[in-house]
């Protein structure tokens, strides 16, 4: 039997794995190349991912920010304090849920009522039903606040009643020439005449509406 010497066996060892390194050379080459893409994917999809968050983060920072500034502003003009403030800060951040107006905006809202002389319980049985006016007339909420508030007081109506008047007002802008300056401007001399008279909020309405 003819006998192997070291150098043949080395020549067919490394004959046999040649091919073998060339594929892991490959394959080592390969996967440094998908790493280096996945670390720029990494960091552009950090990049990504982060930069919303933190630009939600300081949205919602400033959002709360500026409820807090309008809540102080509501506990300085109603003087409300302990669970009266509480109850118009609870009714603030509901309302800015189920409305498309802000918590924020809500609460400037209540400031309003406060400055016309509107209790806190008074405030929060207003509060819904004039955003529910300002948003089906694209009216500011401070004036649809004053024109809602002189009108309850002009005919000497309840604030329960609030519903039924914006509902009153709304339906007549949109059935007539009548909008929310010409409202406000006649209300303020017709209401107090129309109340004394006996004469409904609607009924004076419809007249001012055909006037209009």
């Amino acid at each position: 039997r003819q006998q192997m010497n070291l150098s043949s066996i080395n020549l067919r060892f490394f004959a046999n794995v040649a091919p073998l390194i060339g594929g892991l050379n490959k394959a080592e080459r390969a996967m440094q190349k998908s790493a280096r893409s996945m670390q720029k994917l990494g960091g552009s999809l950090s990049m990504k991912l982060t930069a919303p968050i933190v630009a939600f983060g300081a949205v919602s920072t400033s959002a709360f920010k500026d409820f807090e500034l309008e809540m102080a502003k509501v506990k300085a003009v109603s003087g409300a304090t302990g669970a009266e403030f509480e109850s118009l800060r609870q009714n603030a951040l509901d309302l800015g849920k189920s409305t498309i107006f802000s918590a924020a905006q809500v609460a400037n809202l209540q400031t309003e009522y406060a400055k016309l002389g509107f209790t806190s319980a008074q405030i929060e049985g207003v509060t819904g039903s004039t955003l529910a006016l300002a948003q089906a007339t694209d009216t500011e909420l401070g004036r649809a606040a004053e024109v809602v508030g002189g009108t309850l007081r002009g005919f000497g109506m309840d604030v329960s009643q609030t519903g039924h008047l914006t509902d009153v007002m709304a339906l007549s802008f949109s059935t007539s020439a009548l909008d929310m300056e010409k409202f406000a401007e006649s209300m303020k001399y017709v209401a107090p005449v129309a109340s004394a008279a006996g004469v409904s909020v609607e009924e004076t309405t419809a007249m001012v509406g055909l006037l209009a």
